[in-house]
């Protein structure tokens, strides 16, 4: 009998669906200019970041401006308590 793997972490960190990364690529090869710039390159990242979060919004029903993206969990953690 072949032993099966069972990952019971993925509140710390899961795998990466392919179609997400297929639409990430773009900001990992080409796109990724500093968001916070005033040049073009970053005024590029900064309009992908916002058509990101109103999508996001709109998927939750909620508005643009209560959406934050963050680094990571503790990041996370730290704005809704702090926030």
């Amino acid at each position: 009998m072949e032993k099966r793997f069972v990952y019971m972490d993925h509140a710390a960190t899961t795998y990466t669906k392919p179609e997400v990364i297929e639409a990430m690529m773009p900001y990992f090869t080409e796109q990724f200019g500093n968001a916070s710039s005033i040049y073009t390159f970053g005024r590029r990242s900064k309009a992908a970041i916002e058509e990101a979060r109103e999508k996001v919004a709109k998927a939750l029903n909620a508005l643009p401006d209560e959406i934050y993206f963050t680094g990571g969990g503790s990041e996370a953690d730290n704005w809704a308590i702090k926030g």
